[in-house]
């Protein structure tokens, strides 16, 4: 057999490609390991009790003191090593405290300690809000084992967002471990740009990101922000920025409310929310002149538990620690509860159909006791034998309950409502688990670490509120909310059809009400000099960390790495993994193009009237936005359910315009229909074999770097 020669050195195009490929599985992958408990409980710093090396903490909390505290945490991290009575088991659990001490998700975990942890306010928050706190609440929602897509046969709400963030958090990511590349002359807002001009909107934000990271854009910026609450009328670039900018948050507003099978669901959610919110209350609040009384009466509103244990308690009479629900938690309770309520009609209409007509009371008493009494093993074992065996879930699970018969007599009709009635019950305990996680169980951590949050931002929140009308931009949010679910919502037209809302729409929307959020910036960085000041120190903290590292030779360290990666693999393999990196390549090229066309029809009228006949109108674009494509071929990969007793496992692609069984819309219906004719672009290619090859290898490059961030950020 002839041997395969060695490869030569990647192209940029390839390099950029394989970074793409690898940061992208690499963010998710993180994302959906967090559902383990194992994983969270190893997440490490700030989740762990360990606190951060003490040069971080002084650069991060700005706080003397806490440089004595992590000393001696030190000094006792030391003495207990000092401890072990043999050399050899030291050396060992030296070793295993070291495999222990890796976070589990380096990824996620260098993005929220760089970027997330120094941000104003945040950074003075106590240690046991992230080690305790935040930390128990996703630890309980990992326990409570929330259902999964591949059960339910269709991309539930809470699949949608985690793909979602997944797409926007890997951009960040390649920004952090990758760096922005520097090109020399593009420092700026330089020259004109013409607003109507997809390339132009485009370049326009390149030259921002080279000024914000290269520049000083950022001071230029909170500066301009001082002196006006006209934001575009900074440069005639900015004014481009703010388009590029607007577009495509309306972009993403319309692939989440409308493009999603779970968007009017979603809606519902945020309508039932928005309801349930007293503005009134909190606007009197708000006018209470001295701020420590108006931060003692915004506590009571949102946090006084009232219920009868809640009163006894007070009185002595009892000391039980389920006291009630405070106002944050009955709203959330009750969202979910008139939720879950939805679906309990829908698993009732199966038990309450005509014996013959409906599966057996064997087969749904073995839905029942999968959804209640399984534990997380068997539940992974039934969807593994689904998955290979060719199954739906109900035959796997059936299968496993010993009532292979009952499965195999279960008619097409029957095995329908088995898969209704079995979405519909998990659907059911995902609100109860969430509910009790959130607002039943004690100890009570929301409440607490809102109290955490609240003395954190106490002097932000006094200084704010000492020089800024609150009630005023209160008002705006709520009435720009309200416009926000009404734009989303389906118009009868005058053909008497449903007239779903167009990305052309939230681009409205959002023009109308962007002088709401230039007014509110401008009121802070004018009256409140000291918390615009804290927002500068982070914006240009922050910023510098998407500088490109280099190596001595001036190249990429991230190019670096990724080549040697490459060259560790053996030269067959390096063809395959070729051949995949190239196919990524065009798909990027392609979509990139496809983006621009997008923006190019929804850009506002050109200086040129040539280009604007030639563009034409077309208030039905498809959304820009690479992103949403990334976002859509997360869920098309999505692995579901058979949708008869045999057959083959399908995938997202299959089921993205249908809604999860039981689920009904902000109009009380299933929902609107999805804009099905909207297309998020050609099909991404199979890139497995660059996974499968370099995936481990490149979760330790992540690693290596997070831990040289840190040193940096320590030194």
């Amino acid at each position: 057999m002839m041997a395969c020669p060695q490869e030569a050195a990647l192209t940029p195009e390839q390099r950029r490609a394989l970074f793409d490929i690898l940061t992208h599985h690499q963010t998710y992958a993180e994302i959906v390991a967090c559902k383990e408990p194992e994983v969270v409980a190893r997440f490490g710093h700030p989740f762990d009790q360990r606190p951060p090396s003490s040069a971080l903490v002084e650069k991060m909390r700005d706080d003397d003191d806490d440089d004595d505290d992590d000393d001696d945490d030190d000094d006792d991290d030391d003495d207990d090593d000092d401890d072990e009575d043999d050399d050899d088991d030291e050396d060992d659990d030296d070793g295993t405290q070291q495999q222990q001490q890796q976070p589990s998700a380096p990824l996620l975990q260098t993005l929220l300690t760089h970027h997330v942890l120094p941000l104003p306010g945040l950074k003075n928050m106590p240690a046991e809000f992230w080690s305790v706190r935040v930390r128990g609440m996703v630890m309980r929602l990992a326990e409570a084992e929330l259902s999964e897509s591949y059960d339910k046969g269709a991309m539930g709400t809470r699949k949608t967002l985690a793909t979602g963030s997944s797409a926007l958090l890997e951009m960040a990511a390649r920004g952090t471990l990758g760096g922005v590349a520097r090109v020399e002359g593009r420092a700026g807002l330089r020259g004109d740009y013409d607003c109507g001009r997809a390339e132009h909107l485009e370049r326009a934000w390149d030259d921002l990101v080279q000024g914000l990271v290269y520049g000083d854009m950022v001071d230029d910026l909170f500066d301009h922000m001082q002196r006006t609450d006209d934001l575009e009328g900074h440069s005639p670039g900015l004014k481009a920025v703010a388009e590029y900018v607007l577009i495509h948050l309306a972009a993403g507003a319309h692939h989440v409310f409308i493009g999603s099978p779970e968007g009017q669901y979603l809606l519902k959610l945020m309508e039932n929310v928005h309801g349930l919110i007293p503005y009134k209350l909190i606007k009197q609040t708000l006018r209470v002149g001295n701020a420590a009384t108006m931060m003692s009466g915004m506590m009571r509103i949102l946090l006084a538990k009232l219920s009868v244990t809640s009163v006894t308690n007070w009185m002595g009479l009892t000391s039980s620690p389920d006291d009630g629900m405070n106002m944050l938690q009955r709203i959330v309770s009750l969202v979910l509860s008139w939720d879950a309520s939805d679906f309990r009609k829908s698993a009732d209409k199966v038990e309450w159909a005509k014996e013959g007509q409906r599966p057996s009371e064997a087969v749904l008493g073995a839905i029942r006791n999968h959804v209640e009494s399984v534990q997380r093993a068997e539940h992974k074992a039934a969807r593994t034998a689904s998955a290979d065996k060719g199954r739906s879930i109900i035959v796997a699970l059936l299968e496993a309950s010993s009532l292979d018969a009952a499965a195999a007599s279960l008619t097409e009709t029957q095995h329908a409502q088995c898969l209704e009635y079995y979405s519909a019950l998990l659907s059911i305990r995902d609100r109860d688990s969430i509910t009790a996680a959130l607002c039943r169980q004690a100890p009570d951590l929301l409440t607490q670490a809102v109290r955490d949050a609240v003395s954190a931002y106490d002097p932000m929140i006094r200084s704010v509120h000492a020089h800024v009308d609150l009630r005023e931009h209160l008002d705006a949010l709520q009435g720009f909310v309200d416009e926000l679910i009404k734009a989303s919502k389906p118009t009868r037209g005058l053909d008497g059809r449903d007239k779903v809302p167009t990305v052309d729409d939230y681009v409205q929307l959002l023009r109308n009400n962007r002088g709401l959020l230039y007014r509110w910036l401008h009121a802070v960085a004018v009256k409140t000099p000291d918390v615009w000041a804290w927002c500068r120190d982070w914006g240009n903290q922050s910023i510098v960390k998407f500088r490109q590292a280099q190596t001595p030779d001036k190249g990429s360290v991230m190019d670096a790495r990724l080549e040697h990666l490459f060259a560790s693999l053996e030269p067959c393999l390096q063809r395959a993994v070729l051949d995949a990196v190239d196919a990524h390549a065009a798909h990027l090229s392609a979509l990139h193009r496809l983006s621009l066309s997008r923006l190019q029809a929804l850009a506002g009228p050109s200086k040129d009237p040539d280009t604007d006949k030639e563009r034409g109108t077309d208030a039905d674009a498809d959304a820009p936005g690479m992103y949403l494509s990334r976002w859509q071929a997360l869920l098309d990969e999505t692995l579901v359910t058979p949708a008869d007793p045999v057959g083959a496992v399908r995938h997202g692609s299959d089921v993205k315009h249908v809604t999860t069984m039981g689920k009904t819309g902000a109009s009380g219906t299933r929902g609107a229909e999805p804009a099905a004719r909207t297309t998020r672009g050609p099909a991404a290619p199979d890139v497995g074999v660059v996974v499968r090859a370099l995936g481990d290898g490149f979760e330790r490059v992540v690693r290596e770097m997070a831990a040289e961030l840190d040193d940096g950020n320590a030194s």
